[in-house]
């Protein structure tokens, strides 16, 4: 329901340039998930997750994959693309990120690279979509612009590690368009203490900050539960998370 919403808001978005806090591929994965469990959930929650799917979620999906404007920013990954080809040697296994921290000069940024080839195809790395729900035409075509995915390691100052930016085909064949998403992303950092780019940073503290409000929750169910249970000291400790919260006792 998260990844659908998040699909949503991009897709809508008006700005010139729109991130993913993640990668294009992890989108698919959520999905398939979803799709494949989602008769055996709740009612109420795979009414609404039904719903959205059957409106414009696939389309919102495939917008993404070909858009000029969007840009999925995984914070790790073990994939490096830099290893391709012999174009580098290094004496022992990186992933991408930490090998273009190393080799990238503040404000240089690699050339646009493939994100999957004949030897790691994009049909390994995402599950078909159940048909029920995506058709295999459907499915041809998601898999299609995966394959026209590409990678850029970026590296905007000498304090931040190198970025790993996912784009799709759109963005990489054309200079212009590129260089207004290293710009628009490099307006994105103020601060070393920050090392992420500032709409993600916002939205991590944002989930972040749901665990008081998880909390609240919590107790009004506890209130209301306990208002109608014959035994209320039972029933709170069934309502109990079976872990010590706070690690200090519960203090």
């Amino acid at each position: 329901m998260m990844v659908s919403m998040e699909m949503s808001l991009a897709a809508q978005a008006p700005h010139d340039v729109v991130l993913l806090d993640g990668s294009f591929s992890s989108l698919i994965i959520y999905l398939n998930q979803a799709l494949t469990k989602v008769d055996a959930c709740a009612k109420s929650l795979a009414d609404e997750f039904l719903n959205r799917w059957n409106g414009d979620l696939l389309e919102h999906l495939k917008a993404l994959l070909r858009s000029d404007r969007t840009v999925a920013m995984p914070k790790f990954t073990s994939r490096n693309e830099l290893l391709r080809g012999n174009m580098l040697t290094p004496p022992v296994l990186v992933d991408g990120k930490t090998l273009a921290t190393m080799i990238l000069n503040p404000g240089e940024y690699t050339r646009p690279l493939p994100i999957y080839d004949d030897n790691d195809p994009a049909s390994q790395q995402v599950d078909h979509l159940p048909e029920k729900y995506c058709s295999k035409r459907d499915m041809e075509e998601l898999v299609a612009e995966l394959k026209g995915l590409r990678v850029i390691y970026f590296r905007p100052y000498g304090w931040l590690p190198a970025l790993r930016l996912e784009v799709p085909a759109s963005i990489a064949a054309t200079n212009t368009k590129l260089s207004m998403i290293l710009e628009g992303i490099l307006r994105q950092f103020f601060s070393p203490a920050v090392i992420e780019p500032y709409p993600l940073f916002l939205a991590d503290r944002m989930v972040k900050s749901l665990g008081a409000g998880v909390a609240v929750i919590e107790q009004t169910v506890a209130q209301h539960v306990a208002g109608d249970a014959p035994d209320v000291e039972n029933t709170l400790l069934f309502l109990q998370n079976y872990r010590t919260e706070g690690g200090r006792g519960g203090v």
